[in-house]
């Protein structure tokens, strides 16, 4: 028996919310870029440290530490798509996340502001 499933379609608001300020979201971004590239991240994995090592990051391997340059991130940045396909078990359910819409599931609500 086969179960008839309504499309997915994202919603389009007519208007934008902006939770933050411009001011508010470049601090948090100082702020971020600060943390990864003072305080680090840990990694326990010998693996994940070789590759980050191979990329540029600045690795301690005793303390499993990894500092990443902000040159590094925004490299990083900008080496992926803006936008992408949030793919699902059922691949017509598969969403398309992009600028401006909002999708929402029973357990989650994802806002693209890109």
């Amino acid at each position: 028996m086969s179960v008839q499933r309504p499309p997915l379609e994202p919603l389009r608001p007519a208007y934008r919310i902006q939770y933050l300020t411009d001011e508010q979201l470049n601090q948090l971004q100082e702020a971020t870029l600060d943390i990864l590239e003072n305080v680090g991240v840990k990694f326990p994995s010998e693996k994940a440290l070789a590759v980050l090592d191979g990329h540029g990051a600045k690795v301690d391997k005793a303390t499993q530490i990894v500092k990443f340059p902000r040159g590094l991130v925004f490299k990083a940045m900008n080496s992926v798509p803006r936008y992408f396909m949030m793919g699902a078990r059922v691949p017509e359910y598969d969403l398309q996340l992009e600028d401006g819409v909002n999708l929402f599931s029973p357990r989650t609500v994802v806002a693209c502001k890109l």
